[in-house]
């Protein structure tokens, strides 16, 4: 074999390797997209506080980058105008159940708390309203973040991927209140992010923040997400959209 075969064999076998990389966990949902690029994936979302959206969507363009935006279809209705915004801006925004219903229980997560039927319907009718505003989605974030294969396989039946934030950081516990036993502080949350990055890299990495918590949490994460941004730039990342 010369010299030159080798060199061509090298290279295909490179570029077949040299795809985008996800992640997926057990129950069948993507919780890190495209491995091999260094870019982070910003989520947000959306269901009975809007507290913090217009100082993200500040900061997001101040940044001049866009993130991903789940919203369920009660938010969609009573924020119409919001939600047109968030759009027009160019983010992506995707479906995050109608009515914010828990799908699956929370210690034996195979057992589905609503029948499959009503769990579809859920999903179809938060579908229904980003339609009825122009917006077609391809990804699906399940309330609480918490689902189960057959979940993901009823919005799979929607055509819906479902996708979920990347473990390893606290950014998700941000909505938690300090009457809480689970309670985590900023301080707390900015130390994983950070910490998990210098550890382990974040290519890929979906960030879960929520733009609007409970008045009873009075450090808002969302407030931090322009430090966030800028330090993960300094480390070399770019954020992308769904």
């Amino acid at each position: 074999m010369n010299k030159t075969l080798i060199f061509l064999l090298l290279v295909l076998l490179f570029s077949r390797n040299a795809v985008a990389q996800n992640v997926t966990d057990q129950q069948g949902a993507v919780i890190r997209t495209d491995t091999l690029q260094k870019n982070i994936y910003l989520c947000f979302t959306g269901h009975d506080f809007y507290d913090g959206f217009e100082h993200v969507l500040g900061v997001l363009n101040k940044h001049n980058i866009k993130a991903s935006f789940f919203l369920t279809g009660d938010f969609v209705r009573e924020h119409a105008d919001l939600v047109k915004t968030i759009n027009k801006n160019g983010h992506f925004i995707g479906a995050h159940s109608d009515k914010h219903l828990l799908y699956c229980d929370w210690i034996k997560r195979d057992s589905l708390l609503h029948s499959a039927d009503e769990i579809k319907a859920d999903i179809q009718h938060n579908l229904q309203a980003l339609e009825n505003l122009g917006i077609r989605p391809k990804y699906f974030m399940p309330p609480y973040e918490w689902y189960n294969k057959k979940v993901v396989d009823i919005a799979s039946q929607l055509n819906q991927v479902t996708v979920n934030f990347s473990p390893g950081t606290l950014s998700n516990a941000d909505y938690t209140t300090p009457e809480m036993p689970n309670y985590i502080s900023n301080s707390d949350i900015l130390k994983s992010i950070f910490n998990y990055e210098a550890s382990f890299g974040m290519n890929g990495f979906h960030m879960l923040i929520h733009p609007g918590t409970s008045p009873l949490r009075k450090d808002k994460l969302y407030f931090h997400l322009d430090e966030i941004i800028t330090q993960l730039k300094e480390k070399g990342y770019g954020f992308k959209k769904f």
